[in-house]
């Protein structure tokens, strides 16, 4: 009974895709890839638009995952052959030292984005293209929160984290249902986290979940 609303946005999404790609030709493409449910599928929106199974993903491994996100990573890097999947990780610093030595990440103190996911992505990103240019599609949706109702659906400079990207948001309208619609009526394998009743499955110790 949903057949439609799921060949609407998915068209819309590759259309997306197909017309970023085209703006910044030179740019080098990236996927930015967590495990979650809306990395999931932007990544197969954009191998499927793209028809390019071989665009790098970035999965910025912050040591703080669920136990079903290092499972699910895994199969999917087994289920997608062709993929080029780069992890990016604080190898320097170990998240409990660093709560001990200045105290626990807060809403209004998250150093640990930055140290532990912003930072070695990209030192990530500058050690596979050095000073290219990249344009990166992650899975930011308005619903998610009145913060990123606010973001635009394309972004570059001073709007990112990083600095050197321009981020592109293809399902960026979606809302939850509609994510798991495309997952369901596609058979896209996802994060058995979800399984378990959790929606979120960013670091378990967020403070802003």
């Amino acid at each position: 009974c949903n057949t439609e609303r799921l060949a609407v946005i998915k068209e819309e999404a590759f259309h997306f895709v197909r017309e970023q790609v085209k703006r910044f030709p030179q740019h080098e493409l990236v996927i930015s890839f967590s495990g979650g449910k809306d990395s999931t599928v932007v990544a197969d929106v954009v191998i499927r638009a793209l028809s390019n199974p071989k665009i790098v993903h970035i999965f910025g491994d912050t040591t703080l995952e669920f136990p079903t996100t290092y499972d699910y990573v895994s199969r999917y890097k087994k289920n997608n052959p062709l993929s080029i999947i780069k992890t990016s990780k604080n190898k320097d610093q170990e998240f409990y030292a660093v709560c001990d030595q200045i105290g626990p990440p807060a809403r209004m103190m998250r150093w640990c984005c930055t140290m532990f996911k912003t930072g070695p992505i990209t030192r990530t990103l500058s050690s596979l293209f050095r000073d290219s240019k990249i344009l990166t599609f992650y899975g930011i949706r308005k619903a998610e929160s009145a913060s990123r109702s606010k973001y635009d659906r394309v972004a570059n400079g001073a709007n990112v984290k990083i600095q050197k990207q321009t981020v592109a948001a293809p399902i960026f309208y979606w809302s939850d249902i509609d994510v798991w619609l495309y997952l369901l009526g596609e058979r896209v394998d996802f994060n058995d986290a979800y399984r378990l009743g959790y929606d979120r499955v960013g670091c378990w110790c967020c403070p802003n979940n």
